[in-house]
C-alpha cells in the first residue's frame, strides 16, 4: 500500500515552514530591494502564523468509507499530473473526479479549494474535500503540494464548500 499523508500539522512541519528558503550568501547577493521583499514577507509570516495546511488530493487518495481516488486521464502526459516521492505520476484531482469503492460504488467530488485554485475550471481537490455520497477525503499519496492556513488570514467563501461546480 502506498504512504498516506493527512492535514495534521506537525511540529516538524511547522518548524520546516518557519525556515528562510534563502541562505546568507543567497541574500547577501539580492538587491537592497529584494532583501526588504523577503524581510516584508517574513515579518508577514510572523504576525500570521501557519494554523492549517491542506494537502492535494491526487489519484490514490482515500476517503474515510474506504473509497480510492481514481486517475481520471489514462494519458500518462495529459492533465494536471504530480509527481509522487517513488516517481509515479498522478492526476491532481478536482471537483467532479471520481472515487471508486470496493464494492463497486462510486462517488464524485463535490467540494475543492475553491475558485482560487483550479484546474480547468474546476476547483482542485483537497484532504477534507466532500463527496456526494456524504464522504470525505481523509488521505493522499502526496506530501508536499498543499494549501497553507494562517492565523488571521481568512480562507475564500467557496473553500471546501459543496456545490460549486
Amino acid at each position: 500500500m502506498t504512504l498516506q499523508f493527512t492535514n495534521e500539522l506537525t511540529p516538524a512541519l511547522l518548524a520546516a515552514m518557519d525556515q528562510s528558503p534563502f541562505t546568507a550568501e543567497q541574500l547577501a547577493e539580492m538587491s537592497s530591494e529584494a532583501r526588504a521583499l523577503v524581510a516584508e514577507q517574513a515579518a508577514f509570516c510572523r504576525q500570521h502564523p501557519v494554523n492549517a495546511i491542506y494537502r492535494l488530493a491526487v489519484a490514490g487518495c482515500l476517503t474515510r468509507r474506504g473509497g480510492t481516488g481514481v486517475e481520471f486521464n489514462a494519458a500518462p502526459n495529459q492533465g494536471y499530473k504530480y509527481r509522487l516521492s517513488n516517481g509515479q505520476r498522478v492526476s491532481v484531482l478536482t471537483e467532479g473526479c471520481t472515487v471508486s469503492y470496493p464494492d463497486g460504488n462510486t462517488a464524485r467530488i463535490i467540494s475543492s479549494a475553491g475558485s482560487r485554485h483550479t484546474y480547468k475550471e474546476r476547483g482542485v481537490a483537497l484532504v477534507g474535500s466532500e463527496l456526494d455520497n456524504g464522504d470525505v477525503i481523509i488521505s493522499t499519496p502526496q506530501s508536499e503540494g498543499m494549501l497553507v492556513g494562517r492565523k488571521g488570514v481568512p480562507v475564500p467563501e467557496d473553500f471546501l464548500t459543496a456545490g460549486q461546480k
